[in-house]
């Protein structure tokens, strides 16, 4: 009897009712849309430290503001040791300049990075020294600019 007075006073009780099973149908296949989304981003995800990637920098186009000149020196650890200078053709002053050193194996994969400070930075149109290390042993090394700050000037204070 409740059923049919609600059926009478209440025209979207059959609305609802009838849209029940398609609501499910639709929330089931986004849970699986997810499911199938987060099933693929993790296989796809690794260790990003040791993934070949070609993202080596956070300053695209550093190449044609400063040069690079270093060398890799084994260390008596069995750690490889990079180190050379930072030439800045570039007038601009670059603060908070921080180089990336690559230790890479004979396919190209990654075995090793590191961040490492140029303290001081570089001023425009001068060369400073860096160092980067310990790396592990590998066939090869890369040295890329990580990132920096540019200055117009440099603020001297006077005595």
């Amino acid at each position: 009897m409740f059923e049919r007075i609600c059926r009478t006073a209440c025209p979207l009780g059959d609305t609802l009712s009838a849209m029940q099973p398609r609501l499910r149908i639709v929330v089931t296949w986004m849970k699986l849309g997810l499911l199938a989304a987060a099933l693929s981003a993790c296989t796809s995800l690794g260790n990003p430290l040791t993934q070949r990637t070609e993202y080596d920098t956070l300053m695209p186009g550093w190449e044609s503001k400063v040069a690079i000149q270093w060398q890799a020196q084994p260390e008596p650890d069995g750690t490889t040791l990079l180190y050379g200078r930072i030439t800045n053709h570039y007038g601009a002053y670059a603060l908070h300049f921080r180089v990336l050193g690559m230790a890479v194996d004979s396919s190209g994969k990654v075995i090793g990075q590191r961040i490492a400070w140029v303290h001081g930075g570089v001023p425009g149109f001068a060369s400073v020294y860096f160092e980067i290390g310990p790396l592990p042993a590998a066939p090869s090394y890369r040295v890329t600019v990580w990132d920096y700050s540019g200055m117009e000037a440099r603020r001297v204070e006077a005595p």
